[in-house]
């Protein structure tokens, strides 16, 4: 299944998950992990509970757009920046179709996606009406990345800032990110 046809919060952390590796891949070659944050860890249950809070998604053809608003990665190639985009924003150049089956489950799912098969502990996920803000750290092959997120979540469209570190090998990277999604009709 392509990233076109996975549910939003699926897609997307595929995406974070692409687009950090491709990063580090390119500057790091040794094992290292980073200690995780030391704020009080939820449950995945306990942060699904957050989630359901959410109106559920509206099925049908979703565009995403994602605008990188910053990005630091000491001792990158200059070009670096240009490859980070250029995958991040082509991987959803057709959007993306939410069939009323992933619909009906709500977003609370999409956690375990984001969770990466329990890999990842969130950290004060707080859902208040339609703004959810919160804290994710994951563990990755040599690493650790750590992602906050905050901003609107409605049953047709999303906006969120995404703020991601990853720390690898020796080598970090900074990512602050603007991913909105809005439902623009039927899928087709």
């Amino acid at each position: 299944m392509n990233l076109a046809t996975r549910r939003p919060f699926r897609a997307f952390a595929a995406m974070i998950m692409a687009g950090s590796a491709l990063a580090l891949a390119a500057c790091s070659s040794e094992e290292e992990t980073a200690g995780a944050d030391s704020e009080e860890v939820m449950s995945l249950d306990d942060a699904a509970a957050e989630y359901a809070k959410l109106d559920k998604p509206q099925p049908g053809q979703y565009d995403m757009k994602v605008e990188i608003l910053s990005f630091n990665m000491p001792g990158a190639p200059e070009n670096m920046l240009d490859m980070i985009k250029t995958n991040m924003e082509s991987g959803f150049a057709d959007g993306y179709c939410l069939t009323p089956e992933d619909a009906e489950k709500g977003f609370e799912e999409q956690l375990g996606q984001i969770g990466n098969g329990g890999q990842c502990d969130f950290n004060n996920l707080s859902v208040d009406g339609g703004n959810v803000t919160g804290k994710a750290t994951c563990e990755m092959q040599g690493g650790t990345m750590q992602m906050g997120m905050n901003g609107t979540v409605t049953s047709t469209s999303s906006d969120l800032t995404v703020d991601t570190q990853v720390e690898t090998g020796g080598q970090t990277m900074d990512m602050t990110m603007q991913v909105t999604q809005t439902r623009t009709g039927d899928c087709a």
